[in-house]
């Protein structure tokens, strides 16, 4: 691998050396940026040409132009684009070898043809566009657009959004904002609720979203009328790609590269050649016609044999090359103009990604600590652990413009991502009294689907109106997730399997299988008034109305084997191999394995929840400098949940609960370019289906149990906001913020005493008493181009942004187990940090970046008081690519990612003392994701 490593570095240095020695030797280069006047946003596709001849480019996504080979003399230099006026540069003079300079601003002008009224769609894309929309919003919020996206290599959604001022990422997948977990934060897509893919957390898994298929994400921070209410951290919206204003077509492809896995094997389930789409071929699926409940047929020791046989033995791991990773898309847009001024856009998209990866993790975890003693170690494992993640998206938007006053859209994402585990564990149990040679195999398929069919229409100056009618679905499948144990002798180097008996346990010697199925149907309305100059004043009236009905249904098996007969059973299949152990012959009722199941009721539910709203806000500029925005929602909530207990007693949960929630936002401008915002507004936090269903989850990784309660409140919020913004030039930001949230009755994770055996751990979720969370933001984005007096400097933009954040939640009583009734907020992070080096060279179409992220520690498992909290301890990220184009058509990236190699630890500070100690403190998990590299191209035609 390091042989590669050199050959990558050197080959990389070869190219970029080639490419600027050609780029210096034109005889000269006119250069520049095309951007808009009103709003400075870049403005891509623009034709800049010399004026009598045929040479000439059209501007990049970020508003760049090159004009190359120019010979010595005087130009006129034209500009043009649609709906803006053209503008001509007379006696524009170059000199042999000169590089020079020229930027131009353009001014909009909707134009007449035949009657036909010609006006651009607005780019909302690139990073102008998305600092004017935070600039010109009436709340706080950030974002990132697609322009930042290109220039990094964060492949999906949860990648992209870490990069955002105040928010991390968990688990890979889960957004955290302003250190407050999933479950404070609703995510959109467009303006529709995204339907969740997860059985046991509150929220949408971000790694589902391919980066490619994104223009632009947006997160609120404060609220207002017309956002969700039940949210505290933010409300996420995430936009897939607009209509383009002329056809094109581009293509694209990357080869990924991770040291100690390509070029090498990896192992996985045996799967069908179909298995690469990324969608479940029914391989592991429940035989067609299998038995509802193999209790139901225990008398019957010939069916129940039969039954066991009917299950696959697929027990064993299969051993494949791997070369590299592979991902790529593949874009398509249309325009059709149509009669009577109208014409109809498309873009479909469809994106692909397959990537294996293999690492150990070390996992430990300890009894209580002794003040003699320390703390014993309960075990002491090492995972390989073998994933490969499939992931396909598709997009297909379509809009059609009636006039420029009306404009309806279909837009529709589907989005597929398939995962394949297996790990090989190793290692002493001391507990237990054994040596582990175990294995686990676990595959699961989400999907998940939204369209939405949206209206907007400008009825005169004083009246707009905009409406969306929206369908999700996402679906959740697990099947046959098999662990089996086996007791390793180090003195013979053999291996005992582990035949439980009397009752199967799922995790010595079981499948599971899970499946679970969401749908989301919403309709929304907004209606926009201004009535005209009322005393002086000119206020907007906003209004609206929101409905969503959502329902799901989740069922679960747990199955598994034990020995058929307690005094019959044959001790030689212990000493076999696994796969010989599943050979037909010895699934009998005398002498083998028989089939039982421990599923409960519990392990199911069906819920539904149907949110009825309306609100009402008024914008008010009481002087020219000073904004007043409020207004409140209402809203109407009814939750039900089906379900039953461990003893098989019915559970049926109806929540119901009208709310009314206040906001304001006030914001002053100190002129153009600079402005302060204040904010305050209430909502609220109701629990996820998961959190009330009684279902309780083995979590094998982790060696514990989490389940629902059916008596959990919802919680209310009361958030404050208050930040100055000041932005240099229509690409640059700057800002400082303070925000205050008070929380009565917080949905908190709790510690079930008693409730596990063998260093099994159970926890729930309950209403702690209360929780306050403060903190400052800080945003930069600053290009350094005039400052340093030097042209390298020139090149140069720097983005920095960074959260320092306190919480704190009053247990109550939630704190069972736990002397200390306050701590941190489950998932908060002291400290988030972001960096960035931006370098651009337009005369050689070269761009470098380098992209820094670290967070501070953070309670990854909630303790109590003999096992305190394990917290994720903080991890140096360094990411760095490099992109050079070739004209406006061809463009060739590199990338490194994890540069300084930095591994994941779980710490646990056994003493207590407070001081995490990352060498002498209880190491819970440690593992190494390795360094990648990646070489792709694009091409657009």
């Amino acid at each position: 691998m390091r042989k590669f490593r050199c050959l990558f570095i050197a080959l990389s240095t070869l190219i970029l050396t080639v490419l600027t020695f050609q780029s210096h030797a034109q005889q000269a280069v006119l250069y520049g940026k095309v951007t808009d006047k009103d709003t400075g946003e870049e403005l891509a596709g623009a034709n800049v040409y010399i004026k009598g001849t045929t040479q000439g480019v059209s501007t990049n996504l970020d508003g760049n132009f090159e004009l190359r080979n120019l010979a010595p003399g005087t130009y006129t230099i034209v500009c043009s684009y649609i709906s803006y006026k053209t503008i001509e540069f007379a006696d524009v003079r170059v000199q042999s070898g000169q590089t020079l300079q020229k930027d131009i601003v353009l001014e909009s002008d909707a134009f007449l043809i035949e009657g036909v009224t010609v006006v651009a769609r607005r780019s909302t894309s690139t990073d102008m566009a998305l600092i004017s929309s935070i600039k010109s919003a009436e709340i706080v919020v950030s974002g990132i657009s697609a322009q930042q996206i290109k220039r990094s290599q964060d492949s999906d959604a949860a990648e992209v959004v870490k990069r955002v001022p105040g928010v991390t990422i968990v688990g890979n997948r889960f957004i955290n904002i302003r250190g407050l977990v999933e479950r404070y934060n609703s995510v959109l897509l467009h303006d529709v609720y995204a339907p969740s893919m997860e059985a046991d957390v509150r929220s949408f898994s971000f790694d589902i979203i391919p980066s490619s298929l994104i223009d632009r994400i947006m997160i609120y921070k404060s609220p207002s009328p017309e956002l969700p209410g039940d949210f505290a951290g933010g409300v996420v919206k995430i936009y897939t790609k607009g209509i383009p204003d002329e056809d094109g077509l581009q293509v694209s492809y990357s080869a990924g590269f991770i040291e100690g896995v390509s070029m090498g094997t990896f192992e996985r389930a045996a799967q069908d050649k179909g298995f690469w789409k990324g969608f479940n071929t029914g391989k592991y699926n429940l035989p067609n016609g299998f038995v509802e409940d193999v209790r139901k047929i225990s008398d019957d020791a010939e069916q129940v044999m039969y039954t066991g046989r009917s299950l696959p033995n697929s027990w064993v791991a299969e051993e494949i090359p791997v070369l590299w990773n592979n991902s790529g898309s593949v874009t398509y847009s249309k325009r059709f103009n149509l009669p009577q001024n109208q014409y109809l856009g498309s873009i479909t998209s469809i994106s692909y990604n397959n990537k294996k990866t293999r690492y150990s993790v070390a996992r430990k975890d300890f009894n209580s600590w002794d003040e003699l003693t320390g703390s014993s170690v309960i075990y002491n494992f090492d995972d390989l652990r073998n994933l490969q993640n499939i992931r396909m998206g598709i997009m297909q938007n379509l809009a059609w413009s009636i006039n420029p006053k009306h404009i309806i859209e279909l837009k529709n994402i589907y989005n597929q991502l398939s995962q394949t585990e297996y790990i090989h564990r190793t290692g002493p149990h001391y507990d237990f009294g054994y040596l582990a040679n175990n294995h686990s195999f676990y595959e699961i398929f989400r999907g998940i689907y939204a369209g939405q069919l949206t209206g907007n229409h400008q009825m005169n100056d004083k009246n707009s109106l905009d409406w969306v009618l929206g369908y999700g679905f996402s679906y959740r499948d697990e099947p046959d997730y098999r662990r089996f144990r086996s007791d390793y002798d180090s003195v013979t180097g053999q291996s005992t399997l582990y035949v439980p008996f009397g009752a199967a346990a799922s995790y010595f010697l079981g499948r599971f299988y899970s499946e679970m199925t969401e749908n989301n149907y919403t309709f929304s309305l907004n209606y926009s008034h201004k009535p005209g100059v009322i005393g002086g004043l000119k206020p907007v009236i906003n209004s609206g109305f929101f409905v969503e009905s959502k329902d799901r249904v989740f069922k679960s098996r747990n199955l598994g084997y034990i020995r058929a007969s307690l005094l019959g059973f044959n001790p030689g299949l212990l000493d076999v191999s696994i796969d010989s152990l599943f050979h037909p012959d010895n699934i009998n009722p005398t002498f083998g394995l028989a089939l039982d199941e421990q599923s409960n009721p519990s392990d199911s539910y069906s819920a539904a929840n149907l949110n009825i709203a309306g609100y009402v806000s008024l914008f008010v500029p009481l002087t020219q400098r000073l904004n007043f925005t409020g207004g409140f929602r209402l809203e109407n909530n009814r939750q039900t949940l089906n379900s039953f207990t461990l003893t098989n007693d019915p559970v049926d949960v109806d929540l119901s609960g009208f709310d009314v929630l206040p906001s304001v936002n006030i914001s002053y401008s100190f002129g153009e370019n600079m402005l302060v915002r204040a904010a305050y507004g209430k909502t609220l936090n109701r629990p996820e289906f998961r959190e009330l269903a009684p279902f309780g989850f083995y979590d094998f990784n982790f060696n514990l149990v989490k389940k629902g309660s059916d008596s959990i409140r919802n919680a209310t919020i009361h958030n404050f906001d208050l930040r100055w913004e000041y932005y240099p030039s229509g690409n640059e930001i700057i800002n400082f913020g303070f925000f205050y949230k008070r929380f009565n009755n917080p949905i908190e994770t709790s510690f079930v005493p008693g409730g596990g055996s063998g260093g099994i751990k159970t926890f729930t979720f309950a209403n702690a008493a209360s929780a306050t969370s403060i903190g400052i933001e800080a945003e930069f984005r600053k290009s350094l181009k005039g400052m340093l007096n030097s042209g390298f400097a020139d090149r140069l933009n720097l983005l920095f942004n960074a959260a320092l954040i306190q919480s704190s939640v009053e247990l109550g009583n939630a704190g069972l187990g736990q002397s200390i009734k306050n701590r941190s907020m489950y998932g908060q992070s002291p400290y988030i940090i972001n960096a960035g080096i931006y370098f651009h060279d337009p005369i050689s179409s070269l761009y470098v970046n380098m992209l820094y992220n670290v967070i501070g520690k953070r309670i990854y498992i909630v303790g109590f008081d003999d096992y305190p909290d394990i917290y994720e301890m903080p991890r140096n990220l360094l990411d760095l690519t490099i992109t050079k184009n070739f004209g406006k058509h061809f463009e060739i990236k590199m990338g490194v990612s994890n540069i300084l190699n930095k591994g994941v630890l779980l710490l646990q500070d056994g003493n207590q003392d407070g001081v995490f100690d990352r060498e002498n403190d209880q190491q819970i998990q440690r593992y190494l994701d390795p360094r990648s590299y990646s070489i792709g191209f694009s091409y657009s035609f």
